[in-house]
């Protein structure tokens, strides 16, 4: 089991983390406008978990870890910058499957793509590194599903300078990285099987060694590279982290109390009978 930090200074930082919502979850997905046609809204992973349209890519990762854990998703337009930072700072866990494009000579400039939509003059849908630094994001946990998200310039006494420096400093504890790129057709049963060992209370870096484990123990051969599995790595904070459970709908809520009165209404008419 590994994981990593920048400095002891990030490493020993005491951040404001969320408490109050659990640690529920906003989960961020990249929009195109041009190839992705469907509704742009924000919605519950409640209603997520239960939707049967196939969702590609990140979408279908998104949706897994819906089964796992409570929270929202930022999908279509409203998976915008404006939307990301105004709604972060209120989630314990950040899920960011975007697109990361990284500046190894001038790390700062490394970002974030949200989507492919016409912006406005103040948020232009690109997060770059040298903005994250003064955000105030407190989650326990960020998972920056992107490609390279966890390359950039080594610099003495702080480590590597990337994507998950700028969100140490902006309060996050702990993040889940990529050292290369992202492949699709993986990424989704990984971080899926990441989530579940999250919920079983291991350290984060055991829930993602067992992942990686367990991956390779299910996946299809051509998909044992590890190119398709050794890319995540872990930074910060290693400590185990509460997840907010699913809740139950309420049609499986309204579905068990109708069967309780039913068994309820039988067993008073056999004992009528009875006596």
């Amino acid at each position: 089991m590994i994981s990593y930090a920048n400095s002891a200074t990030l490493l020993l930082k005491k951040n404001r983390t969320n408490t109050d919502r659990g640690a529920s979850c906003l989960a961020i997905s990249y929009f195109d406008e041009e190839t992705y046609k469907g509704d742009n809204s924000i919605v519950s992973f409640s209603n997520l978990r239960n939707d049967g349209v196939d969702l590609p890519g990140t979408r279908d990762e998104i949706r897994r870890i819906s089964r796992i854990i409570d929270g929202k998703y930022l999908y279509g337009k409203s998976a915008s910058e404006k939307n990301f930072i105004e709604n972060a700072g209120d989630y314990s866990i950040l899920h960011i499957a975007l697109h990361g494009e990284i500046d190894g000579q001038n790390p700062e400039n490394s970002r974030l793509i949200f989507n492919s939509s016409k912006v406005d003059s103040l948020y232009d849908n690109t997060l770059y590194s040298h903005e994250l630094y003064v955000l105030n994001l407190p989650a326990k946990l960020t998972v920056l599903s992107a490609c390279n998200t966890g390359t950039g310039s080594l610099n003495t006494g702080e480590g590597i300078i990337n994507l998950g420096h700028a969100f140490q400093y902006a309060g996050t504890e702990s993040l889940l990285l990529s050292a290369w790129e992202v492949a699709d057709l993986a990424a989704p049963d990984l971080i899926e099987k990441f989530y579940r060992n999250l919920t079983a209370e291991m350290s984060k870096p055991e829930a993602l060694q067992k992942a990686k484990l367990d991956f390779l123990q299910t996946t299809d051969f051509d998909k044992t590279a590890p190119f398709y599995w050794g890319n995540f790595y872990l930074l910060g904070n290693p400590d185990p982290v509460d997840l907010a459970k699913p809740s139950f709908s309420i049609f499986w809520l309204v579905g068990g109390g109708s069967i309780l009165l039913l068994l309820l209404i039988v067993f008073r008419k056999r004992r009528s009978v009875v006596g």
